[in-house]
């Protein structure tokens, strides 16, 4: 459920998923980073509030906006019952991306880091035979790094060739809702 919008007057924008009213000030701010990805320059927003205040609703839009403006967009979702693998919302974003790819554009973009995304993710030794396997390390600190280190790398390569805006869906409600003041929708930048 989405809040009544602050200006009755602002202009309904119909969609796929239907009409989508209000949050002018919301969607201007992710507009402002979604114009600044497309020049080169990334950004990071949370957005955050009640359950059933339109979140999802405000990430599916500035989905659409980003597509209309050839932008891939990637979703990875939290699975929040327990049991699924490590890094989960990003093995989904990822494999997505893969499946779209051509390999000698994947062996490009994956780079040195090749084996180290592909601990994460095996789907890309069997899409690209030819990646060593991963070395096994006796420091995880050290392996969590270079994993994280190669698929930012990645990312970064394959948002060379088109840019990416990634969703990551997660419910951390004891933690957003300190964050949130009632019954609103915060959209939060952070690094810039």
């Amino acid at each position: 459920m989405v809040a009544p919008a602050e200006d009755s007057h602002a202009p309904a924008r119909t969609t796929a998923e239907g009409i989508f009213l209000g949050r002018e000030r919301e969607v201007a701010e992710l507009e402002a980073g979604l114009d600044d990805l497309l020049s080169g320059r990334g950004r990071l927003f949370l957005i955050g509030g009640e359950p059933g205040i339109g979140k999802s609703r405000l990430a599916d839009e500035l989905a659409n906006r980003a597509k209309e403006r050839v932008a891939l967009v990637l979703w990875g979702r939290c699975w929040e019952a327990g049991g699924a693998p490590a890094y989960w919302p990003w093995v989904q974003a990822i494999r997505t991306y893969l499946r779209e790819q051509d390999s000698d554009t994947l062996l490009s973009q994956l780079g040195a880091g090749a084996a180290d995304v592909a601990q994460m993710l095996p789907d890309i030794q069997d899409l690209l035979p030819e990646v060593p396997g991963a070395q096994m390390s006796s420091d995880p600190e050290s392996a969590r790094f270079r994993l994280f280190d190669s698929t930012t790398a990645f990312l970064r390569n394959a948002a060379k060739v088109r840019p990416l805006v990634l969703f990551s869906t997660t419910s951390m409600w004891p933690t957003l809702r300190r964050s949130c003041s009632s019954g609103a929708i915060r959209v939060r930048r952070a690094l810039r």
